[in-house]
């Protein structure tokens, strides 16, 4: 199905320079469609060359799925909107702790929301970000607008920019006009997670877009308008992402208007039997259990452990403790 023009092998061989992460797509033997990452390189043996060779990763399935996503999306957001239904599961009330800086933030975090302005948000994994985000969405006026979340980690470089931004009929072989997650999240709210791990060159499109709203299609010429807001997130400290280069000066600054930084479950101890109690009664409902409550070294335990991974790991444990306790009390063992 390739032509000499849309051929990384032989466009190489043509022209003797090599080709780097170029998206491919063509249609196999069996009558297939498969979409590559391709990376070509010319063969040269004592000055002459003699051929090309080629390494293409398979992403079609990859790609199917992303793509069967987006029409989810899609089709979920026309279906809400005429039914005025929420887009987010949590809000900011679903945020449970007693600790003074955590409620402070919570109380940042609701004022916050009523504004435009991008947010971004640090925190270990577990830590509740995501709850956050969607509990800024919910508070803001865009609450009946869509709300968009990616993954920056989850996406190779290549899809992830025609993930986000749409792709133009013709701007590779079998491409197709197709919307952006910036499209699907017009009027809304687009969370990017991860933001660290998305590719420098990417940031800088993503910069120009928070700067004038404008977005264009991969492979096209035209620039279109969309009202977003974008809150991003990242599970490393920012200032670390900053030395080690993950992360633009430009787009760390801009995104930097507000920020908010969730403390780790292990500088907030209190929480830790405050949601103990919370997820018991919470597992009870879910489980037909009755467990009253832990024994005092389970909590002398519990509040002593450091919490790597914060509060999801302490719900999974107690989850996993619920299942397996035949008393009505959680014991150490």
């Amino acid at each position: 199905s390739l032509t000499e023009e849309s051929s990384t092998l032989l466009q190489v061989i043509k022209t003797g320079k090599p080709i780097f992460n170029q998206t491919q797509v063509y249609v196999n033997i069996h009558g297939v469609r498969i979409d590559t990452i391709n990376t070509t390189l010319p063969i040269f043996v004592k000055g002459d060359m003699v051929g090309a060779v080629e390494i293409a990763k398979d992403f079609s399935r990859m790609k199917l799925l992303a793509e069967r996503l987006l029409d989810l999306q899609k089709g979920l957001f026309k279906s809400n909107s005429k039914k005025r239904v929420k887009q987010v599961k949590y809000t900011l009330n679903d945020i449970r702790t007693i600790n003074p800086d955590f409620i402070h933030t919570k109380a940042e975090a609701k004022k916050l929301a009523k504004s435009d302005a991008p947010i971004l948000v640090y925190g270990e994994s577990g830590t509740g970000k995501e709850l956050v985000v969607q509990g800024i969405h919910h508070e803001s006026h865009r609450s009946d607008g869509p709300f968009v979340a990616q993954n920056c980690a989850a996406i190779p470089e290549t899809l992830l920019e025609s993930i986000l931004f749409g792709t133009a009929k013709g701007s590779y072989t079998g491409a197709v006009d197709r919307k952006g997650l910036f499209e699907l999240a017009d009027g809304g709210t687009l969370f990017l997670d991860e933001l660290h791990t998305m590719p420098v060159e990417l940031q800088a499109k993503l910069l120009r877009v928070l700067e004038d709203g404008m977005i264009r299609r991969v492979g096209s010429s035209q620039n279109s308008s969309v009202n977003v807001r974008v809150i991003a997130a990242m599970n490393v400290h920012p200032q670390l992402a900053l030395q080690e280069k993950k992360i633009r000066h430009d787009l760390y600054y801009r995104l930097n208007v507000f920020t908010f930084s969730l403390l780790p479950l292990r500088e907030r101890r209190e929480d830790i039997v405050y949601l103990t109690d919370f997820f018991i009664q919470e597992f009870n409902r879910l489980l037909s259990k009755n467990i009253q409550g832990i024994e005092k070294n389970l909590e002398i335990f519990l509040t002593g452990y450091q919490w790597p991974g914060n509060v999801r790991e302490l719900k999974h444990t107690l989850e996993y403790m619920m299942n397996v306790c035949e008393g009505n009390l959680l014991r150490f063992d």
